[in-house]
């Protein structure tokens, strides 16, 4: 049987489910399956989570712009305003590229090039004299398995994933710590075989080397 919400959370008799696994008919299979998501998206990042986040406008006056919802990691930002491929960069060295004026206020641009991010924002150099549009490519938490979602591409494709963490996180709520370390220490090993195996998914690409 396919792995689903209803399979998930189904009781203790049904095959496939949380409380035959545990051998415990009064988890809160809810919370669990919910928790379990949240641990695995911590560190997984395969090809079924890069996606677009379009058409990120950033107003006249602003330096920085809030990260969009579901957001996990950058992959690349253009400025399609002023067609202008974004560096990342880190907190210090945004930094150190930014100006400030005798009053202490950050200078304006017509365009900045360096972006780093920190406060839940994207970060730039520069304070922008007139909006721009930027496209980011990066990492998206993916819509949860739950009561109104029944699946979602952990489930099809690494249920033994999704088990070992539902796993991990009701042996927690049962207070056993022995049984959550194995399936902890199994579900990191996972996760790491998964995101190597991953990078098959980038063969062929032109790597661009050139930076500014």
């Amino acid at each position: 049987m396919a792995m689903n919400y209803e399979s998930l959370a189904a009781a203790k008799t049904e095959a496939g489910s949380i409380r035959r696994w545990m051998n415990w008919s009064e988890l809160d299979v809810d919370a669990i399956i919910e928790d379990a998501q949240s641990l695995i998206f911590q560190t997984l990042r395969v090809r079924e989570m890069r996606t677009l986040f379009d058409d990120i406008l950033v107003e006249a006056g602003q330096s920085s712009v809030a990260l969009p919802q579901y957001f996990l990691d950058p992959i690349g930002l253009k400025d399609v305003t002023n067609n202008i491929d974004m560096q990342l960069v880190d907190e210090a060295r945004l930094l150190q590229e930014r100006i400030y004026d005798e009053n202490g206020a950050l200078v304006e641009s017509s365009a900045a090039y360096l972006y780093a991010i920190f406060g839940e924002s994207l970060q730039f150099e520069y304070k922008y004299d007139t909006a721009a549009t930027m496209k980011l490519v990066g990492y998206k938490t993916p819509t949860f398995v739950s009561s109104t979602n029944q699946t979602n591409f952990v489930v099809n494709r690494y249920p033994h994933l999704m088990r070992t963490a539902c796993m991990a996180v009701a042996s927690d709520m049962m207070n056993n710590r022995e049984r959550e370390q194995v399936y902890m220490t199994k579900l990191v090993a996972y996760i790491q075989d998964i995101n190597a195996k991953d990078e098959m998914s980038y063969r062929g690409v032109t790597l661009n080397i050139e930076l500014r």
